[in-house]
């Protein structure tokens, strides 16, 4: 469409330029050289244009695919902690009911992680409630 105005101006003013001056067929041809060359010129422009459009679109379209997959990882990564930080609170509330499990379990944290026990561990006994019959 850009073309089809260029040219037609371009013919028009050609037009008045013939009805002005007939005696300068080289400078009409001339500028009609012009005209196409720059047609020519801004038709390249625009491909190029578009072909980098296309390249930045790819490129988006690569990223938002990786925005995705950081998303999901971090959804995985909460879903992870949360689970391990329910299960911390639990064994703690359930060391506060045990005060002599607490013990024995703060003792093995204190110990040395590779070294051997010098002694057998003392099991739980097995205690009553004070709601348990005897």
């Amino acid at each position: 469409m850009r073309r089809l105005w260029i040219v037609g101006a371009l013919l028009i003013s050609t037009a008045f330029g013939y009805a002005q001056d007939t005696n300068n067929p080289e400078e009409l041809k001339k500028s009609l050289a012009d005209a196409l060359n720059q047609l020519k010129a801004a038709q390249d422009r625009k491909n190029e244009l578009a072909t980098e459009n296309e390249k930045l679109k790819a490129k988006i379209t690569e990223q938002q695919k990786e925005v995705d997959d950081a998303r999901r990882v971090m959804a995985e990564a909460a879903e992870k902690t949360w689970f391990l930080r329910s299960h911390f609170a639990a064994w703690e509330n359930f060391l506060k009911r045990y005060p002599k499990l607490k013990t024995e379990w703060d003792v093995f944290l204190e110990a040395e992680p590779l070294s051997q026990p010098t002694t057998m561990p003392a099991f739980c006994e097995p205690t009553t409630r004070e709601s348990d019959p005897q």
